[in-house]
């Protein structure tokens, strides 16, 4: 399990997620990068332009400062990032492809001692061993990516490899080939945008002409050809998840940050039109707009990779609060304490102690109070009923959720520890009637359901009246186990009742601003 004692007011995924957004834009660039270096310098030598050589030799500089020195930072980042915030997801990666790690550090030191000769050799080495180098740069840099990506999909569509656990079986998954494109594709794009910025800093001449149009082609070709592979791994995906809730609307953000993915990828491909057809209108903003893009369209892929496979850390084997899915049976007998190592003292004796440790060791690795995923806006609209209603059933809810298998005592310890998070005040509705309804859903049916989409309670409620679904409300708590009871005070109650009407009657003028103005708070 994770150790309680480093607090992140933030979240811990946010953390994880800047700085690996970062590394692997820089990291992309590096393999991109490489092989831009080594073309275009055999361009350079096959058509006898010495000025386009120094501009090769120039952004040869920027280069190995930029991957070498913050690649390789950033890249010991993410592991101490992992290892302090997911250790049993760090160690499950690491006894299960430790080999595969092995070979990328030989080809990641390869990848650092060839870029050190090549940019130390420009007028020591001979032009064919110069270039020889470049190619041996990117071919280390380049298979470095080839092996992290296949342990990287595993992560998200580990495949056969949940039945047999065979390396090969993992790491070339359903998913390896179009999202190997993706990336590489993707590589060539960056690298092509950031020697778009060292040209914007040539002076104007016919020579600055020249070299942004050969540095737009290639972010137009990589950016066509990520974006032909995207579709291609979205047909993957689709497949492997054809009837999965998480397509169905489990993870409500989900499909947001998809559609954000598609268009920045768009964006950044219509964006690099513009150097490669008005070369000389070209210049350090449009580099800025550029660059922005192709970072939002990677981070949106790489959010949706990860909100994918929630709740999961490797999908299907491992959940993201620590848990191996082969452990759940021992939890649902003994509880949640006797799988928790990192217990105080004072839990044997102190509810409030022993509700801590549960939330440090089980809901923090997901939730903060008040940032990523906070519970503490929830809260200030709970009472205790609600939440003692709520926590024996979080392994019900949203199939984002980890399991939870808490005794009785222990469901107590947490709901107590919870309500002690509580805001001093209670939280009020908005003062408009639609906003109210929509906040007062989001609260309570909105934890598990959503009018239309995932587990759709829309067509519950369809002609009934605001008396019978009040006696719904009352008798909610006893129609199924998974249910919990509604607790909530009168002015919630009468604005959820307003809401369930509104969702239930068609012909409500208010019903379609109520369900999509949940569907983008949920969102």
């Amino acid at each position: 399990m994770n150790y309680p004692v480093w607090e992140l007011g933030m979240g811990a995924g946010v953390l994880i997620a800047v700085v690996s957004i970062l590394h692997v834009f820089v990291s992309h660039f590096a393999v991109g990068g490489g092989l831009w270096l080594v073309v275009t310098e055999m361009k350079a030598n096959r058509e006898n332009d010495p000025e386009l050589r120094a501009f090769v030799k120039k952004h040869s500089k920027f280069f190995i400062l930029l991957t070498l020195v913050f690649g390789a930072i950033s890249g010991v980042g993410i592991w101490t990032t992992i290892a302090l915030i997911s250790p049993h997801g760090t160690s499950a990666l690491i006894h299960g492809y430790v080999w595969g790690w092995a070979m990328e550090w030989v080809f990641f030191f390869l990848e650092i001692c060839s870029a050190i000769v090549y940019y130390y050799g420009w007028e020591k080495l001979s032009a064919k061993t110069h270039t020889t180098m470049g190619w041996i740069y990117f071919i280390s840099a380049w298979m470095s990516m080839v092996i992290i990506n296949g342990i990287v999909t595993y992560m998200l569509t580990p495949g056969g490899w949940l039945e047999n656990h065979e390396f090969w079986t993992g790491f070339f998954n359903p998913t390896y080939w179009p999202s190997l494109f993706i990336r590489t594709f993707g590589a060539f794009a960056i690298a092509g945008s950031f020697t778009l910025l060292t040209a914007a800093q040539l002076d104007r001449t016919t020579f600055r002409w020249k070299v942004t149009r050969w540095n737009a082609v290639w972010v137009v070709i990589g950016m066509v050809g990520a974006i032909l592979s995207a579709m291609w791994y979205g047909k993957v995906t689709g497949a492997v998840w054809a009837d999965t809730e998480a397509l169905l609307g489990a993870i409500p953000i989900l499909p947001l940050v998809l559609w954000l993915f598609k268009v920045f990828l768009i964006v950044t491909l219509v964006l690099s039109l513009w150097p490669l057809l008005l070369p000389k209108a070209w210049n350090r903003f449009g580099f800025a707009l550029l660059l922005v893009a192709g970072w939002l369209a990677m981070g949106a892929g790489e959010w949706s990779r990860e909100a994918g496979r929630k709740p999961f850390t490797i999908y299907g084997y491992l959940y993201s609060s620590g848990m191996l899915v082969t452990e759940e049976p021992a939890f649902e007998a003994n509880g949640m304490v006797a799988g928790t190592k990192w217990i105080s003292p004072a839990a044997a004796t102190d509810e409030m102690a022993l509700g801590r440790d549960l939330y440090l060791a089980w809901c923090q690795p997901c939730h903060t109070m008040d940032g990523y995923n906070g519970l503490r806006p929830y809260l200030a609209y709970w009472n205790e009923e609600t939440v003692a209603s709520l926590v024996p059933r979080l392994n019900h809810m949203r199939p984002m959720m980890a399991p939870w298998y808490g005794t009785d005592e222990e469901n107590a310890a947490l709901t107590a520890y919870l309500m002690a998070q509580k805001p001093a005040e209670q939280a009020s509705l908005p003062d408009d009637e639609t906003l109210a309804a929509v906040q007062a859903f989001a609260v309570a049916c909105g934890l598990c359901h959503t009018p239309n989409q995932f587990r759709p309670i829309a067509e519950s409620f369809e002609d009934m009246s605001a008396e019978e679904i009040d006696e719904f409300l009352d008798e909610s708590g006893d129609m199924v186990d998974e249910m919990p009871g509604y607790f909530g005070p009168a002015d919630q109650r009468e604005a959820l009742i307003r809401y369930l009407e509104m969702i239930g009657n068609p012909g409500d003028d208010n019903t379609e601003t109520a369900a999509l103005s949940t569907e983008r708070s949920q969102s």
